[in-house]
């Protein structure tokens, strides 16, 4: 278990990504907040080979609450084993089936540690240690739990493009905005 105590630090961050649909290519960019450890991006850390975010994502924002709860040890993340985090999970769905970063949660009541970092998805029986985590991190509980506190309205206040996240909206032809000619009808 990791010795020395690290700093936590929330930082709005975005991934930009390009999606094709139908003959329109988008552009949707994903506003979250990234965990910043001694002054250093978790992501950048990592350095993971496919695009990744937090679950604190303006486009979650219904679930942001819980996603806080399973980081302060008050509820089981969903999908993961026992006292498991998932801490960067799929930036265009957020689907631990598409891969996640996870780490073991231990909160005693004075520290929060995050350690046994590895890459975990829904297809693989055995998960893959990550190595440039090191032995991991260890918290202040009180400051940690202070930084999530002014989480959620932090993530409310990003910016959020439904249309660009949600793609074009497929309309009926009787939604397009013209109507039949009524006294055309046969009768």
């Amino acid at each position: 278990m990791p010795r020395q105590t690290s700093s936590l630090a929330l930082r709005q961050s975005v991934l930009q990504r390009t999606l094709i649909d139908g003959n329109v290519t988008r552009y949707p960019q994903s506003y979250f907040l990234d965990f910043v450890i001694d002054g250093e991006s978790l992501i950048q850390r990592l350095k993971p080979s496919v695009d990744l975010v937090t679950a604190l994502n303006r486009a979650w924002l219904p679930t942001v609450p819980d996603a806080l709860d399973e980081l302060r040890g008050r509820r089981p993340a969903s999908g993961l084993t026992e006292h498991r985090i998932a801490l960067l999970v799929c930036g265009g769905c957020g689907d631990l089936e598409c891969g996640a970063i996870t780490a073991l949660l231990t909160v005693a009541s004075d520290r929060v540690s995050w350690t046994e970092f590895r890459w975990e998805d829904g297809f693989q029986p055995r998960y893959e240690p990550i190595a440039a985590a090191g032995p991991g991190f260890t918290f202040d509980r009180a400051s940690y739990e202070a930084t999530l506190s002014e989480a959620y309205d932090r993530i409310a206040a990003l910016p959020y493009d439904e249309l660009a996240h949600r793609g074009r909206k497929f309309l009926w032809p009787w939604q397009w905005g013209w109507r039949l000619p009524w006294s055309r009808l046969p009768s």
